[in-house]
């Protein structure tokens, strides 16, 4: 089984975020832009969430 960081390399380490006043369109739309399934909700550069597809889905 693969480790974090095997799945990390393969992947690369670019790091998407959007801030808490980002709009779901516009989240949704990087998501799909990136071809990426979740990004990081930072507000002034700390972590207070992630928005993944799944969010939207349901």
């Amino acid at each position: 089984m693969e480790t974090i960081r095997q799945i990390i390399s393969k992947k690369g380490n670019q790091i998407f975020s959007v801030t808490p006043e980002t709009t779901v369109y516009d989240t949704l739309k990087l998501m799909a832009d990136k071809n990426i399934g979740a990004v990081l909700v930072l507000d002034e550069g700390k972590l207070v969430g992630i928005m993944s597809e799944r969010d939207y889905a349901r």
